[in-house]
């Protein structure tokens, strides 16, 4: 039984598992990158919003001009907006992303020290 801790558990908990639990975080880091990804927000970030766009008549047709070129500078924004907003979604989503890992990293050190310290406490108490 001894035998099997040292050369079996132990190199499980402290070296198999938190390269699993990296690996993990690196995956969900990538696909949270590629669902929302912000160099392509970035380089789309001034695009109309799904594409919704008046084509631009002849300066001579004035009130038909102005009026393409608000729709046009309405869904602009509206694209910018929303752009923006996917943009700040993905930078949070990574912040609470790593947040999560590094609870649950070293998390994954400190239980079995808390779970020695509790049944020492048991034992002793009893």
């Amino acid at each position: 039984l001894a035998q099997t801790f040292a050369m079996d558990f132990i190199p499980w908990v402290l070296f198999e598992e938190p390269r699993n639990i990296l690996r993990a975080y690196v995956a969900y880091a990538h696909a949270f990158a590629d669902i929302l990804s912000v160099p392509f927000l970035l380089k789309t970030l001034v695009s109309p919003w799904k594409g919704i766009a008046e084509e631009m008549p002849s300066i001579v047709f004035w009130d038909k001009f102005l009026q393409a070129f608000f729709v046009n500078l309405v869904t602009r924004m509206i694209g910018m907006v929303i752009r923006l907003l996917a943009i700040v979604l993905s930078l949070v989503m990574q912040i609470l992303l790593f947040a999560i890992f590094l609870v649950f990293f070293v998390g994954w050190f400190i239980f079995p020290l808390i779970a020695i310290g509790v049944l020492a406490a048991i034992f002793i108490i009893v």
